[in-house]
């Protein structure tokens, strides 16, 4: 249709199967992006499902001031399929990026825009494969179309530019009872490792009374590797000072990672690492919002807004 925006192509080599993607693809992706950024209104990046949730992520925070939509989406079925959500999943990213003033990468699927940071696959075979457990949709795509403008990011003041992603020495460690702690041991030896997620029960919970674990913990934040927690749960939020057992954590040096997804946590911190930027540094950036990644008791607010949206096309 003549309302409908006028679309460009561009094919990267070799197309991949998400789940071969790795940061090299992340930056060539952002390149791409950074090359036609003045050419162009906004951005559609067509992406296997299975990483879609860590490219959104990583996209967020690479692509610095960025002013324009930059909209992720797939689908779970061929779009040669009889049954195929792709067209739809296509058309609505295009319609977002062509006619929407949205500041921010985001992850559009069955209907709903996602802030890119803050979505997770939630499913392997639903349509709805993708939620935002933490932060409520950017829009709908609807009779009508819906946009909620308080929940999009402020337009940036500073000049677009991208930092590419190069420091990937991070590891994501999942907590389960009875653990073994000479898994750390390995750790404490290692010469490249940068980062560490750990993902903790509840609200940052864990074995404290394991001095054995806290202890390794401690060494290797002593040694400048980032630790960062995240909650093994979907919904709630990362307070480590709220009980004795947290707080434990907190005292050797691991930083809550509030409400943040796994995906953003990784990315975030590998980010941060490939700036260059001391320890102490990347700590204090990984529990402030940089790109609306994770709610901090500043940033939250109720949502009862007036809702916007784009002309019938």
């Amino acid at each position: 249709q003549s309302r409908m925006p006028r679309c460009y192509f561009m094919e990267f080599d070799p197309i991949l199967d998400s789940a071969d993607m790795s940061p090299a693809d992340w930056t060539s992706i952002a390149r791409a992006v950074h090359h036609w950024y003045f050419e162009f209104d906004g951005f559609v990046i067509l992406h296997g499902t299975d990483t879609m949730a860590y490219t959104a992520s990583a996209l967020s925070f690479m692509l610095e001031q960025l002013a324009k939509p930059v909209i992720l989406t797939g689908a779970q079925l061929p779009i040669f399929e009889p049954i195929s959500d792709a067209r739809q999943n296509f058309l609505g990213a295009v319609v977002f990026a062509g006619l929407a003033d949205i500041s921010e990468v985001c992850l559009f699927f069955n209907g709903q825009l996602f802030r890119g940071n803050r979505a997770v696959k939630a499913s392997a075979s639903a349509l709805s494969a993708f939620a935002s457990a933490s932060y409520p949709p950017l829009a709908e795509l609807g009779c009508p179309i819906q946009i909620f403008r308080r929940r999009l990011r402020e337009p940036p003041h500073g000049r677009f530019r991208l930092q590419e992603i190069h420091v990937t020495d991070v590891l994501v460690v999942w907590v389960i009872p009875g653990f073994s702690d000479d898994f750390f041991q390995p750790l404490l030896n290692s010469k490249t490792l940068k980062g560490m997620v750990l993902l903790l029960y509840g609200c940052g919970n864990a074995p404290a009374r394991k001095a054995k674990f806290l202890g390794h913990l401690k060494r290797l934040v002593d040694s400048g590797i980032v630790i960062v927690a995240c909650s093994q749960c979907t919904h709630g939020t990362v307070i480590l000072e709220k009980y004795a057992v947290g707080k434990a954590f907190e005292d050797v040096g691991v930083v809550g990672g509030h409400d943040m997804t796994t995906e953003a946590a990784v990315t975030k911190l590998a980010y941060l690492l490939s700036k260059g930027l001391s320890p102490v540094e990347v700590r204090k950036s990984m529990s402030e919002s940089l790109r609306g990644e994770l709610t901090t008791e500043a940033s939250c607010f109720t949502i009862s807004e007036p809702v916007s949206g784009l002309s019938s096309l």
